[in-house]
This record gives C-alpha cells, structure tokens and sequence, in this order.
C-alpha cells in the first residue's frame, strides 16, 4: 500500500491524532503528513503512507488556501477562539470598504511574527511549551507571501475570508493583525484549509469513513495521481537498472523544452511510478532524487 489519503480533518483533533486513528487500522513502514493544522482546524490533510513519505518534499512548498472566519472586537492569547480571552472591544459595523483596503495591503510578501502558542521552535523546544511554562521567549519573524486574498462576506462581527499563501502563513497572524489596524482586535473563529498544492477540498475524506483496513484501500489514492502538475517521463526498461543504481538517465525528447532542475516523475514503461528526479541541463539527464520500492 504506497500513495496518500487525503483527510478531510474534523475540529477537535490534532493532525497526529489523524495518523493516531489510521494507524489502528494497519500498520505501515512509514506515514507522514503534510502541513499541521491547528487542533481547532479543518480540511485538507494530505496523509503519505508507505512509499508516498519519498514524495513529501516535493509537496511541501505549494500553495495553499484557506477559509477563515475572524471575529471582531476580541482578542485572545492564542489569536483564535480557543485561547484566554484578552479583552473584548464593543464596536460598531465597519464599512466593507475598510476592510477590503486593509485585506489587499496585505498582498505579496510580508512579514509574520510567529504566534507565541505555536509549534515553532526556538532553543529547541516548541513555542507553545514556552509560554504554558510561563517563560517569555521572543518569537521569530518570517517572511511569507500572499497570493490572494479576499472578503467573501462580512456580517459584524465576522468576516469571512478567503486566503490563497505560501508555506508557513499563520492566518491566526493574519486576524490579529486585521484588528490591530481596525482598532478593535480580532481572533480567529473558524479556520478551513481547503487547498494544498493539487490536493482540493473535494478530494477531502471524512476521517470517520475509515473503519476498517479495506476503507484504506478504497479511498487511497495512488503515487501516479500525485504530483500531476510535474512533468512525466517514461524510463526504458533498460534503463531502470541504472536509475535504480543512483546513475542520472537521458532525457527523452528535446532537453531545450525542460528547465534546470525541473521536477520530473518517472515511469516505467508499464506505468508505475518509479522514482522523482531533477532535470540537468548541462548533461542532458534526468538526477533521481527519490526512489520508489515496491
């Protein structure tokens, strides 16, 4: 069993607790999952199981989108609706237009101070360990990017909104912030992570769908089916021998149509996925970077 099943997850439960309950179903060599969602987060999961864990890397640095629901006029530890209440601001309807000129300022890159109750970790323990233990540590600034960013409805005090970002976005940052330059403070209410990469939201799985090892099976979707929106090539059988030995093998057609380091997926001529490589320009070859046993 190789490839990747694709959680629909429920509020509630932490992304280990998603690998917690399949787990009791089969034991796999290896399960990974791409992306942590907050505890009282939901949607898309990508679960690697098996042979699928070779391809994470290749996955993680896409772009994502989010629905997030923010509540206006409160303000809380941990910059959503689960955290202490900090204060609570009584404030009248804001015009839309307000809002959507602070939304579009936040297009492009930014920079995000890291949440105080988050996974990050600094002097390698997690953040959030820090502050339960009640020592002050300073979080990190990173920079992300903001693909698009939208207003899809607001009705005071909640605005719903929808973020398309790069890896590494707190949309928690992102509320707190809304309601610093509002004036009012803000805290996320719902959150719903409803794309990553070329996992969508209808190709999301109910967590509670899988009751017994044969529901693994059914709702798996194969390492030929990952990935799509890299280029494929066909190895020769004569070929794989090589591949499988670590040694780069020529590329197919004309080198001048790929670019340098280009991901490319690889297949045997029977159509199994074979391994993950790189484009060479300067050798004409294709670099395997990851294997896949069967």
């Amino acid at each position: 069993m190789n490839g990747f099943l694709i959680i629909d997850k429920k509020a509630g439960m932490s992304s280990y607790d998603v690998i917690r309950r399949l787990k009791r179903l089969r034991k796999f060599k290896k399960i990974g999952y791409i992306g942590t969602l907050d505890r009282n987060a939901t949607g898309i999961l990508p679960v690697a199981v098996n042979e699928g864990v070779k391809l994470i890397p290749f996955l993680e640095n896409v772009e994502k989108e989010y629905r997030a629901k923010i509540l206006l006029g409160v303000t809380t530890e941990t910059q959503d609706i689960e955290g202490k209440v900090l204060s609570e601001t009584p404030t009248e309807p804001f015009d839309r237009q307000v809002i959507e000129d602070i939304l579009k300022g936040y297009l492009g890159k930014i920079t995000q101070r890291v949440p105080v109750y988050s996974s990050k970790k600094v002097n390698r323990k997690p953040l959030y360990k820090w502050a339960r233990s009640g020592v002050a540590v300073e979080p990190p600034v990173k920079e992300v990017e903001i693909f698009n960013i939208t207003l899809l409805d607001y009705t005071h005090p909640y605005a719903d909104v929808q973020v398309a970002c790069s890896k590494g976005t707190y949309i928690r940052a992102l509320a707190s912030d809304l309601g610093e330059k509002l004036g009012c403070g803000a805290t996320l209410f719902t959150l719903k992570r409803t794309k990553q990469g070329d996992f969508t939201e209808n190709m999301g799985i109910d967590i509670d769908y899988f009751k017994i090892e044969q529901d693994l099976l059914n709702y798996l979707l194969p390492l030929e089916k990952v990935l799509q929106s890299s280029r494929g090539m066909i190895v020769e059988t004569t070929l794989e021998r090589f591949l499988r030995h670590g040694m780069p093998v020529p590329i197919t057609g004309n080198a001048k149509d790929w670019r340098h380091g280009e991901v490319a997926r690889l297949f045997s001529k029977e159509g199994k996925l074979i391994g993950i490589g790189m484009a060479d320009l300067g050798s004409k070859t294709i670099k395997i970077k990851r294997l896949i046993n069967y």
